[in-house]
């Protein structure tokens, strides 16, 4: 497991706390949670549910006040927290759990100072945001392993080398540098290999440099 430090902010006017639990158990694959904060007017009734997710994850909240009320005040004050975190702490990965495309020009400042910014949101989430991210993982956790597989021969044949075999590592590569949503956790899958090896009808894999390196073919 990686050991890399993670500040995850939760806008929780925009996002549901049902996907609390799944975010914090793939952030944990990756590293270990130092900051923790969640954005919400929480004298609202409507925020009795966050609140128990907020109290069971020992996350900071964070009170946007009543006379505040608004979609711009949320989104400025986790704006400017998420600011003063790049500047003053030694963070090596920055989340935002939200679906709100306001947010699309922070994650471009947050990777060009260079820090690996995640991003979680649901379905409705704009292309053009998921793209401003490292990676971006969409909400649900929806497995939808049969649609990656016309994406993954596409992938293939824009890495093969002569002899139509693809190192599965540079098939990754390109996917993440074509879209932050093309990720195989996206797909309910761990590793794209997992379905390289799966899908046998479909592709032929080969182990080679003493089977340190997988490599792929379109059957």
């Amino acid at each position: 497991m990686q050991n890399k430090k993670i500040a995850i902010f939760f806008d929780c006017e925009n996002i549901s706390c049902k996907y609390v639990d799944e975010i914090f158990t793939e952030l944990a694959k990756i590293g270990e949670i130092t900051i923790s904060k969640a954005y919400h007017d929480w004298s609202n009734p409507s925020s009795e549910s966050w609140r128990t997710k907020i109290s069971e994850f020992a996350i900071d909240p964070v009170q946007i006040f009543p006379n505040m009320a608004g979609k711009n005040s949320a989104d400025i004050k986790l704006t400017i927290d998420v600011v003063n975190t790049t500047v003053i702490s030694n963070i090596d990965i920055i989340v935002l759990v939200s679906s709100d495309s306001d947010f699309t020009s922070l994650a471009i400042d947050i990777k060009n100072k260079n820090i690996e910014c995640i991003g979680f949101g649901e379905n409705k989430t704009p292309e053009s945001f998921r793209k401003a991210f490292s990676v971006f993982f969409e909400l649900p956790r929806i497995n939808k392993k049969q649609n990656s597989i016309e994406l993954l021969k596409s992938a293939i044949n824009f890495t093969k080398d002569e002899d139509g075999f693809a190192n599965v590592a540079l098939v990754s590569q390109y996917l993440k540098n074509k879209n932050s949503s093309l990720n195989p956790q996206n797909y309910g899958l761990e590793r794209w290999s997992d379905i390289f090896k799966e899908k046998n009808k479909d592709f032929e894999i080969e182990y080679r440099n003493d089977r340190s390196a997988l490599f792929v073919k379109v059957k």
